[in-house]
């Protein structure tokens, strides 16, 4: 399963781990005090205490595990959190940043997507974590293949891909999940993200493309 850590709580923060759970991701959530783990209680994500900027507790988190870090506390300790995150390799830092006129530089320097305005920062992340849901792989003037991804939306979750496949009239032969190509089965159900390489006629795929997703 996908990794990802956030680093502050209240609205903001629920929202994105709401967000994240339901695309498929592990959470955690790393907040400083127990009043915050009070606002987190019942949330889906695993809590942790003390200061983000502190590389034992972030690697308690999963920080060596992550693809992804959202940072929602003030730009010093944000920039701190990073020089952890790029220690132990994350390949995406989202950070809420509060003064841009101070800060914009920093965080570029450091690679880090820097969003001024809390209410863009979910729109942000998902850019970044849902690539393009269909890619049309083959077309002619009877057969289309794509690829298609499936969202956390989507009806056909928890159904068998064989089940699936035969219900649209269309051949699903594999499914990529996180990484490893699995071969169709009578027993393989379908996952949020999973990648589905869909083959048939023209009609069918794109009304089963539609469908599925």
């Amino acid at each position: 399963m996908r990794k990802a850590i956030i680093t502050g709580a209240g609205d903001v923060g629920i929202a994105v781990v709401k967000f994240l759970v339901s695309n498929g991701y592990e959470v955690s959530i790393v907040v400083r005090s127990e009043e915050e783990i009070g606002l987190v209680r019942g949330v889906p994500a695993h809590p942790y205490i003390g200061d983000p900027a502190d590389e034992d507790l972030m690697i308690k988190a999963g920080i060596d595990k992550a693809e992804l870090l959202v940072m929602l506390y003030d730009d010093e300790t944000n920039l701190r959190t990073v020089q952890i995150a790029k220690h132990h390799g994350v390949p995406l830092m989202i950070a809420l940043m509060h003064d841009k006129e101070r800060y914009f530089d920093a965080y570029m320097e450091l690679n880090v997507t820097a969003i001024s305005v809390a209410d863009a920062l979910l729109s942000k992340i998902a850019n970044y974590i849902r690539p393009s849901f269909k890619q049309l792989l083959f077309s002619d003037e009877n057969i289309q293949a794509y690829y298609v991804v499936i969202s956390s939306e989507s009806p056909y979750i928890g159904r068998v891909v064989n089940d699936v496949a035969n219900d649209c009239g269309v051949a699903i032969p594999l499914i990529i999940r996180d990484g490893e190509v699995l071969l169709t089965s009578d027993n393989l159900s379908i996952e949020v993200n999973d990648k589905l390489l869909i083959v048939g006629d023209k009609e069918s795929v794109v009304i089963c493309v539609e469908r599925i997703h």
